[in-house]
């Protein structure tokens, strides 16, 4: 395919954290041979700041999706969203770029195709994915083999492959913060784990090298910081924001796989969560306001009480299942999905992105730590006279 004499690149999703960091990159160099593309304004303050134009453009609208890519040569993916989105929409995406003949496609896939927690071997882009079914890694392993069919069939494409993402605007490292304020976050093995992030810019940066150089083997691309960065690195700046006491608290491995085996096979909107619901004390005790309901709330209670207690108790275990018991300490639930993070295990080498790409991170662990640490603290007003009252608010 002969390159095009001028390139016009459709960011898709622009108004998400990657894409709008896209936008600004390319603004900060002067281009404007760029579109981007959201479902909807509600997030596209980061881009309508700067004045830029943007098109609005359903996914799930193959004819809506072609008007908005028309005069575009290449299109980098940045969407997210439910099952029809990611499925349909990009079912939608690929074909119309198939049949425009675009000179490119970059598609950021995700390091949880590999498992949560991965194999051994997913060192290596070529390790075994093993997603559980219908989880986040699952849904981008098949928009994976998607986009590697549409190169067969001859789309250039690109598969980019990042772990957590930080730098200024990172939600991931906003939500590492509050749940460490809140004594949300407990540390394994005093933080020895590997810790798998890339700045902002470094993926855009690999994004950017993946247009110019394009692709018609779509093997994934792992993108990460590159360097040795461990879990202790990653939350003492932050437990610094958080304004937290050292040391953070501990837990061991296999608790926290235990909490995490408990939490997955809690139930979730189901008749049975419903009836737990209806038959709590709080509930009940609402109910019992009303006279008639008091009355029949009574007459159930001794109903139940007076088949003995071996009945009563197995009736409440059916309904409540068995009483939670709260952790010796300060009373406080662990963000159980954010902590078991640490049981990944894994770091994955970046050495084919800089074979193939000639990729080198732009922006060290370090230099991004302190972008978002300044990020941070203007963002929730940190060094202003009215932080102590604000403060307060983030702790409720």
């Amino acid at each position: 395919m002969t390159a095009p004499a001028t390139r016009r690149i459709a960011i898709v999703g622009a108004s998400g954290f990657v894409g709008a960091t896209l936008v600004e990159r390319a603004l900060r160099r002067g281009e404007d041979n760029f579109v981007a593309l959201i479902h909807s304004s509600g997030s596209a303050w980061r881009l309508t700041r700067w004045g830029v134009p943007v098109v609005m453009a359903d996914l799930l609208n193959r004819a809506d999706l072609a008007k908005a890519l028309h005069g575009c040569t290449h299109v980098i993916n940045c969407t997210r969203g439910g099952n029809e989105v990611m499925f349909k929409g990009l079912a939608n995406l690929l074909a119309v770029c198939g049949e425009m003949q675009m000179h490119g496609f970059v598609h950021l896939s995700s390091v949880l195709v590999y498992g949560d927690p991965p194999a051994a071997n997913s060192t290596v882009e070529g390790g075994d994915t093993s997603p559980a079914a219908d989880s986040y890694g699952w849904v981008k392993l098949q928009q994976d083999v998607m986009v590697q069919k549409a190169a067969t069939a001859g789309l250039p494409a690109s598969i980019l492959c990042p772990p957590n993402i930080t730098g200024a605007y990172s939600g991931y490292l906003t939500a590492l913060v509050d749940a460490i304020r809140g004594s949300r976050f407990a540390l394994v093995d005093d933080g020895a784990a590997p810790a798998n992030v890339v700045d902002v810019h470094n993926l855009c940066h690999a994004i950017e090298l993946a247009v110019d150089r394009g692709s018609r083997d779509p093997h994934r691309l792992f993108i990460t910081d590159d360097e040795s960065i461990t879990w202790l690195d990653l939350v003492t700046p932050l437990a610094r924001l958080a304004e937290a006491q050292w040391p953070l608290p501990q837990v061991t491995a296999d608790v926290l796989k235990s909490m995490g085996d408990a939490e997955a096979a809690a139930p979730s909107g189901s008749l049975g969560r419903s009836l737990k619901h209806l038959v709590s004390s709080d509930v009940r005790e609402a109910l019992r306001k009303d006279p008639l309901l008091a009355k029949a709330d009574a007459w159930m209670r001794r109903a139940v009480g007076r088949l003995g207690t071996r009945v009563e108790d197995a009736l409440r275990l059916s309904i409540e299942g068995p009483r939670r018991v709260t952790p010796a300490g300060d009373g406080h639930a662990l963000a159980v999905s954010l902590c078991a993070q640490q049981l990944r295990g894994v770091r994955h080498s970046c050495d084919r992105a800089r074979r193939e790409l000639d990729y080198r991170p732009q922006y060290s662990f370090a230099a991004s730590m302190a972008a978002f640490s300044a990020w941070y603290r203007a963002h929730t007003g940190m060094d202003s006279d009215a932080w102590p009252l604000l403060r307060q608010l983030f702790q409720t």
